[in-house]
This record gives C-alpha cells, structure tokens and sequence, in this order.
C-alpha cells in the first residue's frame, strides 16, 4: 500500500498523524509512505528523520495526492484540495463532515473519495480510541490556557487558578463529562481549583466521581445548575459533542451574559461548530475575544498547542488501523469493525446512516457492499 501525508493548511496546525516512528513500522511491512516536506517541522519530527525511517520526500502537496492510495492527514481539505487527490484514493482525517460545506461533500463524490473520519473509528459500544487520547490533551490544554488568562499578564484579573492559604481557589465549571470534559476537570482539580463538571448522563458523572474522590462536585446538567453555577465561574469551559454531528447549542447569549464580567469561556466544541452561541473560530495567534463582558478561547486545534505530544498520541493510536488498511480499503472494512463506523463515502458513495440528515446525496448502505467477513 501506497500512504501519503499532506501538510496542513490550517493556520496554527502543528500535528502530523505519522511520525517517524509509524513511518518505520509501515516501512518494515512493505507499505511504502511519501510525506510531503516539512510535514512534521511543527512537530520537531525532520525530513531527515522520516527519510531516515524509510520514506520518501515530496517537495509539493500535488506530488504526494498523485502517488498515494491512502492520504493521512490531521483537518479536513478544502474542496479545491480534494481535486488534486488521484481518483478512488482514501483519505483518513478528523473530518467532521456533518459540519463541512456542501462543496466539500460534492468533491469527494465527484472524486470517487473514500473518507475514513477518525473521530468517528468505535470499538465496541462507545470507545473512540482515537479521538478519546486527543480529547484528553485538549483538555489538559485548556486548563492551561484557563490559568494563563486568569494572570494579569494574560490580561485577566489576577487570579491564581489554585487559590492560597486563606484565599479560595478559582471555580471552574466544566460542561461535558466526556474525555475531554473529564481531562479538563482533573487537570483543574490537580492545580487546586473548585471544579463543577455537569453532565446528561449521570453515569459519566458517577464514573468521574471515582476517578477523581472528592476533588470535583458533580451534577446532572439542567437549566436550573447551569445558570446556578454560570453565576460563580471563574472558568467555563465547553466539552459538549454528539458524534458524527454539529455541537449543540447548550449556552445561548442570555447564559454569557449571566457570566460574571471578566470571566473566561472555552469553547472546546468548536471542531464541531461550538456549542455556545457566541462562539466563533479563533487561532492560537488571536485565541481571545470578547463577548458580553467574557472572554471566549474558540481555538479549533487546542492539541496543536502540544504537537509534538499529540502527534506522538494521534500517531500510535491510528497505526493499527493503518496497519489493517495495507490489506485494502475493502478488505479492511470487511475484517475491521471499528473502521466501518468511520467510513462516510466509499468510493465516491455516502454509506453513513448518520451522515444522510447533513449530506446531498444518495444513500447506500455499506453493508450492501463490503459485508464483514463473518457474515
């Protein structure tokens, strides 16, 4: 099998989903892997340490689209770069395609794309164990920028995030008891902050509880704890998703506006379009912005801050999947069942029940197509 990976055009996008390493082991199954120059500089990964590893260069994006079967690469492409990928070829990603523009979705069609959205690979009923590491980094990394901003140097108030003897801790409200909403709230809990994680389901709350003893107050998500709550936070951040859809709009304005004056919201769901009504994108450059006296962080790539971290993570999180994809497309859908809730199109096809509400085209069903093997 032929891999590729791409650059990112993502401004502030430093992650690459193939190391060096990953590159050697692919290499050591006969896979060969062409990577587009500079692809891991973000990530302190050299060219010399991938051709060191068995890959070839390529000096332009086009060059590695012409030669690949299977594109790696960490955002979604933008229509006019689907045009370049080589027709039937695949392309793995966090793709998020129920948000992408209609166009995006005409390119791959047209392209005859087979899309592998990495966010969405599930083993067994509800393990993701590709996106889970990732959204525990981001997580991390919120909390991080959390205490940078509350300094004055960050052009916060200047409160320390732990509290001192004799002072109290910052209260952070974290919104989402999944991965990243969970990271987000030991990562707190650990710098000495009073931490809120509210949630839907009480069995995610029960399972934080555990994990973390006394250090977070849980509480069933509901109109009356979030404002309750909204009123004292120092810190909010949002850890909302559904898979395979748009964030849903959990914080309208009236919330925001309830926040104390001076406060800070990250928004970590807004990969999936954010899920307050005041979110909109921001970079690592420009990562703040203000909205009804708060601050609102809406950086998309919040892993990217860590890249090289995260690239190591990403990277040996999806190299058993690649490793099950040198056999083919086909048959790795036939014999892998965590890749078959990945697929969107195939072959240029949507397959994806969940995608049908969010995509204009027609539906076939995948397993019409490519049957598992034991069926």
């Amino acid at each position: 099998m032929r891999f590729g990976v791409l650059r990112e055009s993502l401004p502030g996008e430093r992650r690459v989903p193939l190391t060096p390493e990953g590159v050697r082991v692919l290499s050591g199954l006969d896979h060969s892997v062409i990577v587009e120059s500079n692809v891991g500089a973000g990530s302190g990964f050299s060219d010399t340490e991938y051709l060191a590893a068995g890959a070839q260069i390529a000096y332009t994006s086009r060059e590695v689209a012409g030669q690949a079967e299977i594109l790696l690469r960490v955002h979604p492409p933008a229509p006019a770069e689907v045009e370049i990928l080589r027709p039937g070829a695949a392309l793995a990603a966090f793709l998020h395609l129920a948000g992408q523009p209609p166009a995006l979705h005409d390119a791959l069609a047209k392209g005859g794309i087979t899309t592998l959205s990495l966010e969405l690979v599930r083993e067994g009923l509800d393990e993701y164990p590709i996106l889970e590491p990732l959204s525990a980094i981001g997580g991390r990394v919120a909390v991080t920028l959390a205490a940078w901003h509350l300094t004055i140097p960050g052009n916060g108030p200047g409160i320390l995030l732990g509290g001192s003897p004799g002072v109290p801790p910052a209260l952070v409200l974290v919104i989402g008891g999944g991965s990243a909403g969970s990271a987000a709230a030991r990562e707190a809990a650990a710098l000495g902050a009073q931490v809120v994680v509210l949630d839907r389901d009480p069995r995610r709350l029960q399972r934080l509880e555990h994990a973390v003893a006394s250090q977070v107050v849980t509480a069933v998500a509901s109109e009356y704890h979030l404002v309750r709550y909204l009123e004292q936070a120092d810190v909010v951040i949002g850890a909302v998703a559904v898979r395979g859809e748009p964030a849903p709009k959990v914080l309208r304005r009236s919330h925001i506006r309830a926040m104390r004056e001076g406060s800070l919201f990250i928004d970590m769901s807004i990969d999936e379009g954010g899920c307050a009504e005041t979110s909109r994108p921001t970079t690592a450059d420009a990562p703040v912005y203000e909205v009804e006296g708060v601050r609102h962080i809406c950086i998309p790539n919040l892993p990217s801050e860590v890249a090289r971290t995260s690239s190591r993570a990403l990277a040996s999180s999806l190299l058993p999947y690649l490793t099950a994809l040198g056999a083919g497309v086909h048959a790795a859908l036939a014999t892998t069942p965590a890749l078959r809730h990945a697929v969107g199109f195939l072959d240029g096809k949507l397959v994806n029940r969940g995608l049908r509400r969010f995509v204009a085209a027609p539906y076939l069903a995948l397993e019409d197509i490519v049957p598992l093997a034991d069926e």
